[in-house]
């Protein structure tokens, strides 16, 4: 018995033991499992998350080198981007139908962005146009990976989203403009007025156009106001009409008796309603192209004007000449300001000095067709920062012949309008420049620097009067030949 109870004794001891071992193992195991939870937990946290509107997008969606991170600034590639944001993306200037790599612009049905390699303006246009709005980045655009890339802000401005990174949680969050239309319209209580595409980007700035009745009231009975998305009144519901002006943030308003003014986004009011129509046509210069009884002039953002509203025109048609990529049909070279009156053209600079007079039949030259090579028509010379300036002259009976000349942005004259045909050519995605003059093909630019007729400096910019300059010995000997040659009576 003695025996027996010894045996059972030890057993109990070992099973006692071996108890202790399992529950020390089970609590190892446990610390383990809660060890390894919190490193996957955390591993998970420090994992890059991308959303876009609320929605996880997997790494399986987006291209490997999607974000170049460079330091603090993260580099978006602009091709895998554009696509998950409901743009299009193409190689090239917009309506330049080429395959430039540093060149690309994306597109969707309201509006196109262009980017450029090494720089920091990106062009903004309503698809089908060439009124292009401009603005300045931070940083330029990049050349990595074979593809351009731009910032988070470049992002942001051409694809109109909201964008942040937050550095700690790793995790980058994008909201498209119809996501926050969509949020807004519901959960405003003042009724909201986003159908307009450019009232739209205003909500990526706080701002949001309302109207004081529902959509399908009467539109003679809705006003217009603005308010913060916050919900805070800052222009009360008294505007027939509110456009946004994204370059400045501030809003073109109609008043209910068809006048049109300027208020801030504070809801100053710059320019005070007086003007039938109001266009922004720089966003740096803050200037606007003003129409009263049918005519035009320019105006600043305080209302100052600097061209008298009495011209029929005021820019040029940009689509004529495709080939120049103009970004400003209304201020060329960012100083040459083109107006036109009883059917003649002239010049004024960007302080309101009238710097060629209002004599020329126009601005630009339209190629005419050859069998050897395709002639672009032609209105800048950029490499000299010319523009092309064209004379009617009566010859004989009636008759009468159009030539073409060059000036320089300053409005200084390089070449008399006595050119038979002026023109460019591109080729291998270069631009030569040609004139005909006298049966005979010359090289723009080479004769420009052969007879010293190029002038760009600033300091003659600041002392230019009013444009009656004089030609040079070899620009004369043009206009001796072409006045022995017609009759030299200007239509």
């Amino acid at each position: 018995m003695e025996i027996i109870g010894t045996n059972f004794s030890e057993k109990e001891q070992k099973n006692k033991k071996m108890m202790r071992w399992i529950i020390i193992m089970i609590i190892i195991l446990l610390l383990i499992s809660i060890a390894l939870g919190i490193v996957i937990f955390y591993l998970k946290e420090q994992a890059f998350k991308f959303t876009i509107d609320g929605q996880n997008i997997s790494s399986s969606q987006i291209a490997s080198d999607l974000f170049v991170f460079e330091g603090e600034e993260v580099y978006v590639s602009i091709r895998d981007i554009a696509p998950l944001l409901g743009y299009r993306v193409y190689n090239g200037g917009y309506k330049q139908y080429t395959e430039k790599s540093n060149q690309c612009y994306v597109e969707n049905d309201n509006e196109v962005c262009t980017f450029e390699n090494n720089s920091t303006k990106i062009y903004k246009n309503e698809p089908e146009t060439v009124d292009y709005e401009y603005f300045d980045l931070s940083l330029p655009v990049k050349t990595m990976n074979n593809k351009l890339y731009t910032t988070m802000e470049g992002i942001s401005l051409g694809c109109n989203v909201t964008m942040s990174f937050d550095k700690e949680k790793n995790r980058m969050t994008i909201y498209t403009l119809p996501y926050l239309v969509e949020y807004y319209t519901t959960n405003m209580t003042q009724p909201v007025a986003l159908i307009d595409f450019q009232n739209q980007k205003a909500l990526r700035y706080g701002l949001v156009v309302v109207q004081n009745v529902l959509e399908d009231s009467s539109s003679s009975n809705i006003r217009y106001g603005i308010y913060s998305t916050e919900g805070q009144e800052i222009v009360g519901t008294k505007y027939s009409a509110i456009e946004f002006v994204e370059g400045n943030q501030e809003f073109i308003v109609t008043t209910a008796e068809g006048k049109v003014g300027i208020l801030t986004a504070d809801g100053d009011t710059k320019v005070n309603p007086q003007y039938d129509s109001l266009k922004q046509i720089d966003k740096n210069l803050n200037l606007y192209l003003a129409e009263v009884n049918e005519r035009y002039g320019v105006i600043e953002r305080n209302g100052k004007i600097l061209i008298y509203p009495e011209y029929s025109q005021i820019g040029i048609d940009a689509t004529d000449f495709p080939s120049n990529d103009i970004k400003n049909q209304y201020i060329l070279y960012d100083n040459a300001i083109p107006v036109q009156r009883d059917g003649k053209w002239g010049l004024y600079d960007v302080r309101g000095n009238m710097i060629l007079p209002i004599e020329y039949a126009g601005f630009g030259c339209i190629a005419n067709s050859s069998s050897v090579q395709t002639l672009n028509n032609l209105l800048l010379i950029p490499e000299i920062k010319a523009i092309v300036v064209s004379r009617t002259y009566t010859v004989g009976d009636n008759h009468t012949e159009t030539y073409f000349g060059l000036v320089n942005y300053l409005g200084k004259e390089l070449i008399m309008p006595a050119l038979t045909t002026i023109y460019s050519v591109t080729e291998n995605n270069r631009d030569t420049y040609s004139m005909i003059y006298n049966g005979n093909t010359m090289d723009v630019i080479e004769y420009i620097h052969a007879h010293n007729l190029q002038v760009l400096n600033e300091e003659e910019n600041n002392t230019m009067s009013n444009n009656t300059q004089t030609n040079t010995e070899e620009n004369n000997t043009i206009s001796n030949t072409v006045t022995n040659s017609i009759m030299n009576t200007e239509v």
